[in-house]
């Protein structure tokens, strides 16, 4: 667990790509966009996380169902 936890946290992910993308091909102004905008993207991952989410669909069924017809509907 730990040996391919410390390999995932220390390889770059698409967010890290694109980042360094962004900047190298439109400069140091879009690489920063790029980063702001990848953070913000993980937030309500770590707002749900953090909330403890993952308990509360796991204990009701009505809540996992709706979760699961939200993302459907998205």
């Amino acid at each position: 667990f730990w040996i391919t936890s410390i390999i995932v946290t220390a390889t770059p992910g698409t967010g890290a790509l694109f980042t360094v993308a962004a900047g190298l091909n439109r400069g140091i102004r879009a690489g920063l966009i790029a980063a702001v905008g990848c953070t913000l993207g993980i937030v309500p991952h770590l707002v749900l996380a953090l909330s403890g989410a993952a308990a509360v669909f796991a204990a009701s069924p009505v809540a996992f169902g709706v979760l699961k017809w939200l993302g459907v509907a998205y």
